[in-house]
């Protein structure tokens, strides 16, 4: 296998990497396909609900009681992590709206379907960048460290920002390009495929994230964490 695509599935949240010469699957976890080429995911099988917000709001008051009537850096950072944790649930909500529009208004005008799938690709983009900032203030806060149970998954979400979509022209240490499909997130499936490019070979591989399983691991980590204050 190519080191440098090695490195990629090592780093982030990739799930499958087909080559697009041979068409032949060079890593993948089967859960996610039935029969070649056929990604099903978390959209079919459990789309799941969000967790509800309001229903974290007393744990959030308990935290503000903590610190009284004194502002400090800290409580500031607890204020940058309920703001950046909602932008990443809204991100995802509105994913998940513009997702199912374009399904159900598949045979509509095709403006309007560009349209549907350029704003689930602007929210998946906001997920993953919120996302990301909450596990840098969790760090931060000191409320995840290496010993934390999900910590690799906490460094893959991180890295699948970083080499996948911040910094895909130029992923820090890899020796190609990456280009997520933006066009394909209004399919009935979770699944972003991502073309990626060596120095002198366009697309020669396929790869593949669900973000549906990404977005509800990293809900679930911060929401545990968030009913404990």
């Amino acid at each position: 296998m190519n080191p440098d695509i090695e490195k990629l599935i090592e780093l982030t949240t990739i799930v499958r990497v087909e080559d697009n010469v041979s068409r032949q699957t060079i890593f993948g976890d089967e859960y996610h396909f039935v029969s070649d080429r056929y990604f099903f995911g978390r959209f079919q099988n459990d789309q799941e609900q969000q967790v509800n917000l309001s229903e974290l709001e007393d744990n959030w008051n308990n935290k503000w009681k903590s610190f009284g009537n004194n502002w400090n850096e800290e409580r500031q950072n607890y204020r940058f992590l309920y703001d950046s944790f909602r932008l990443f649930y809204f991100s995802f909500e509105q994913l998940r709206l513009n997702k199912v529009a374009y399904i159900i208004n598949v045979y509509g005008d095709k403006l309007e379907l560009l349209h549907l799938s350029e704003l689930a690709g602007v929210s998946l983009y906001g997920m993953y960048h919120h996302g990301k900032k909450c596990i840098d203030l969790l760090k931060i806060l000191k409320l995840i460290d290496e010993n934390h149970n999900d910590w690799k998954f906490l460094a893959k979400f991180t890295e699948t920002r970083n080499k996948l979509i911040e910094h895909n022209y130029n992923p820090y240490g890899l020796n190609l390009q990456i280009h997520p499909l933006i066009w394909g997130l209004g399919s009935t499936n979770s699944s972003l495929e991502i073309s990626i490019h060596l120095p002198h070979t366009e697309r020669a591989f396929d790869a593949y994230v669900d973000y549906y399983e990404d977005y509800y691991q990293l809900e679930k980590i911060i929401t545990d964490i968030i009913k404990k204050f």
